[in-house]
This record gives structure tokens, sequence and C-alpha cells, in this order.
């Protein structure tokens, strides 16, 4: 008994002595729920055709339609301890995205929906530089630069703010990468030439309706293929020598080969300018990006004196749009365009390619650094209900097996998450038909900035197999309705229709001779969200 109470007087003094200390930290919370329910067809595949095809290994593979209907939820809690206006500790969780009885769920969508599903999307600290007008901002954080054309997501960073009215100028290091960590049996991940080590300057003006930024960002991708394969967009960079997607190498004296890429002195530099103009009835902006740098590297497994190869990054993008406000009315106007590959369409003077290769030398399509989430439109550009996939449609590349990216997509272009070789023309108009209803509807046409394979004649020329190419994807009309419930929480309904042409669904480089025809199907979607924002 004696025992337990000096515990108890312990633990009360130590709590006594605590606090004064918690009380002169102020603490604020807030967060997001989000519930959807989503029903579509051909948002995946972008075909209603069932069909087989065969991987690297002989291995036959049979394809579904992906007509989907599913509710999902996500949980988002923001927490900040403040001991001033001079420094403060920021903190964000997320719970989910849990998919309503999904079997394969580990996020608590099942019955006995205990699971560890529990994310870090923020821990970091900020704190005002003595004597400077500079704010640093330490550890895992959120960074957006050029309205997500560059970067968007949470990074392990390092970041400098200096406010000079009416200029802000950025500079942060962002750890990408580190291959320096020693994970014991598996050498080649304690290589630090797996790094990925990024650099950014962002300079920002602001004043009136006046807005502008010019960005500069450099990622040094060691020996990774980050940025020059597709298909590292959106997960950690391969390894020091890895496959990657070869039709995709711009490489094209190799045409038939499936060898290793190994990559080095990979470097990607971006220069982004942003101008906006914001009045009470018109607003503006323009946004431009160019890819520059280089990549070095040699083909493996082409036997002694294996090829090298050396490649430039000259992809670039630019995206502009206009709004008009004339009382409880908006009209909008824009559009995007981003480069793309030109695929090997020839072999000896003949139109033919037993599988389909950039032509270029050069990283001519637009491509990213690290990580990004561009939203626009609802089915090819992720909107409301979509952004639980990647937009890259059709039958399976068995190059892509095995890359994060499914079974049922082709990386020829990519809408939401990393636009690429896709261009679009947008206009939209918005009614306020009452303090918490509003309806609003736009007309999207996409297509593409370079051809893409969308079917395969193996009689085309005196027997001799001919791909066809297409450059429209099609036209896509969305409708959505909000309503406010009570006191923050909001309804979305979602309808969205795409009439597909050739280009939606492209079809795959290997086993070309299983697809004879186009597979493009119209697709479709219907769904509402609930949100809250608290």
């Amino acid at each position: 008994m004696k025992k337990n109470l000096a515990i108890l007087t312990a633990l009360l003094l130590v709590v006594a002595f605590a606090m004064p200390a918690v009380a002169a930290v102020e603490f604020k919370y807030g967060g997001q729920w989000r519930t959807r329910w989503a029903s579509g067809d051909n948002i995946y595949d972008g075909t209603n055709s069932m069909g087989e095809f065969q991987d690297a290994h002989g291995m036959t593979h049979y394809t579904d339609d992906d007509n989907r209907n599913f509710i999902d939820q996500r949980l988002r809690l923001y927490f900040s301890f403040i001991a001033s206006e001079n420094l403060k500790v920021v903190t964000k969780f997320e719970m989910g995205d849990t998919v309503w009885g999904d079997a394969g769920s580990t996020k608590g969508g099942r019955v006995g929906a205990d699971q560890v599903l529990v994310e870090l999307k923020n821990a970091y600290v900020e704190f005002n530089v003595p004597c400077t007008p500079t704010t640093a901002v330490i550890g895992i954080q959120t960074l957006t630069l050029l309205d997500s054309w560059i970067v968007d997501d949470d990074f392990s960073a390092a970041v400098a703010v200096t406010k000079l009215d009416p200029f802000k100028i950025t500079v942060g290091y962002v750890g990408g990468q580190n291959g320096g960590v020693s994970l014991a049996g598996d050498m080649p991940y304690t290589d630090p030439s797996r790094n990925v080590d990024d650099l950014f300057l962002s300079l920002d003006y602001k004043n009136g309706p006046w807005k502008g930024s010019l960005v500069f960002f450099y990622q040094n991708a060691h020996n990774t293929a980050a940025s020059i394969d597709p298909s590292t967009l959106s997960t950690p960079a391969p390894g020091l020598w890895g496959n990657a997607d070869s039709n995709f190498f711009p490489v094209i004296n190799w045409l038939g080969t499936d060898y290793n890429l190994g990559v080095e002195n990979n470097q990607l530099f971006d220069i982004g300018i942003n101008l906006s103009y914001k009045i009470d009835w018109l607003s503006a902006y323009v946004n431009f990006v160019k890819n520059l740098g280089s990549v070095d590297g040699v083909l493996l497994g082409a036997g002694p004196g294996s090829p090298e190869f050396s490649s430039d990054y000259t992809g670039w993008m630019i995206d502009a749009g206009v709004s008009y406000y004339c009382g409880p009315y908006t009209f909008n106007l824009g559009g995007f365009y981003t480069t793309g590959p030109e695929f090997h369409k020839g072999y000896n003077g003949d139109n033919w390619a037993n599988e389909l290769l950039v032509q270029n030398d050069d990283v001519s399509w637009f491509t990213y650094p690290l990580a990004t989430a561009k939203y626009f439109s609802e089915i090819i550009g992720g909107g409301v209900l979509g952004d639980d996939r990647y937009a890259y449609r059709g039958f399976a590349d068995s190059n892509l097996a095995g890359q994060g990216v499914g079974q049922f997509r082709t990386m020829y272009w990519r809408g939401y998450g990393f636009p690429s070789n896709l261009w679009t023309i947008t206009a939209g108009a918005a009614w306020q038909v009452a303090e918490k209803t509003k309806i609003s509807a736009s007309y999207w046409y996409f297509g593409t900035s370079e051809e893409v394979p969308v079917r395969y004649n193996p009689l085309a020329r005196n027997g001799v197999g001919q791909y066809e190419f297409s450059n429209s994807i099609g036209h896509e009309l969305n409708l959505y309705i909000d309503q406010g419930i009570v006191d923050g929480l909001n309804l979305t309904l979602v309808g969205a229709y795409l009439i597909a042409d050739d280009a939606f669904c492209p079809v795959p480089a290997t086993n070309s001779s299983s697809y004879t025809s186009n597979m493009a199907d119209n697709a479709w979607e219907l769904g509402a969200r609930l949100q809250w924002n608290f």
C-alpha cells in the first residue's frame, strides 16, 4: 500500500511540475471526414471487351470488364502544438482510404473492421529564425509547386521561407530516396548511388490583382531510373541496375530487345513560370514548365561493349485558363498541352516494328520529379470520385508487370496524377442557385500530343504487320451538384460520361497480333461524396 501511495505521489508531483509547461502550449485541431459512393464502367481499362494476353514468360492472362461499384471512407486529423507565434509542431494523420467490404483490404473495410490503418501525413516543426524574416519548416510536410505541375505530395524536407513583401522566397531540400541505409542481405539497397536528392527555389510575387511565381527544381536521381521510366513516378525509384519499361526508354537502335537498362548520372531540371490575375469579375492564369537536364546509361546484356547512351530531358507543358464571374454565374474556358513520346513506326524502311519503342533519343515526353497529384476532369483527370486510380488505360503490357501500375494499363498517355502526352480544351459554367446549392457542368475534349497505337493489322503489307495510330481520346461531359447539409457538411453529386475515340484504349506493344481492332468503348461514372472539413 505504501509502495502504491509513493508511486502515486511521485506521479502527481511530475504532473504538477509539468502543468505550467503544458499550459504554455496552445493546442489546435481540425480535420476532414469524407465518404464516397462511386459506380462506373471502363474507368480503368477503357473497354467493354474481354480478352487475353501472354506475358514475357508465355503465361496467359485474362482481362475482365472493369465495371465497378464501391463505397469508401477517409478520416484526416490535424493536430498543432503552438508555443508562440515563433514556434509550433504540426502533425496530420489519415485513417483510410477504406473500401467497405473489401475482401482484400487491410484498412478496416471488412467485418471485424479493426485494422492497422493510420498513416502519418505530416510531422514537422515550424519556427521563425531570430532577427530575420525567415521561417524554417523541417520534417514530413506537404509541398505543392506551380499548381501541382511540378510536385504535390508529402515529403521529408527542410524548407526556408523568407517574406520580403511583395516577394516571398522559398528554398528547400527534399530527401526523395536514401539508398545508403543498410538493409542486411540486399546489398544494392545500401548503395548511395540509389539516392534521389532534390533542391528547389521558388520566387513568388503578389501585388494587387497580380501574382507570379518562378520555380527552379533540381532532382539528382543519381543511378536510378526516376522520371525517365514512367512507372517510377508514383513509387520509389528502381535500383541501380534494374528493369525499366523498354518501350519508353529513349533508345531506338535495339528493337526487340528486353535487356536491363543501367542508369547513370540521372539529373532532371525543371523551370516553371506562373502568372495570374484576379479581380471581382475576372480571373486568368498561365502555367509553363520546361524539363531540362540529361541521363546517361548503358544497355546491359548486349554482350561485350554494351552500348552506352546519353539522353536529354526535352519535355514541356503549358496550361492556361480564364473565368468570368457574373452574379450567381461563373463561366470558364481553358486547356493544357503536355508533350509526348514519338513512337518508332518503321524498320528498314517498312512501316513495321515488332516492338514499339520511342523513336527519339531524348526524353521528349513531359515528365515529373518525385510525385504529384494533378486533378482536372472527372474521368480522365481524377475529379471527385476518380482519384483511386491512375489513368493509364488499355490492355496489359507485359513490360509493366510487377511495377505497381496494374495489369490493365498502358503508358502511351497519362491522365490523373501525372498528365503526359495529353492535351485538352475545356469550357464550363456554374450556377449558385442558393446559398448552399450550386450546379456546375463542363465539357472537355482530350487528345494525345503524339499518336498512340490503337490496332494492329498482321497482314497490312504482304503479310508484314503494321500498327495503326490515333491521337483522339474523346469528349468528356461532367455534371456536379453541391448541396450544403448542416454545419459545413456538404454533399456533392457527380455524373460523368466520356464518348471514347480510338486513343482512349491503346493496345500494348507486345503480342500485338491479338489486337487486330481497336478496343475503345465509352466510359461513365456516377456517385456522391459526403464531406465535412472541421
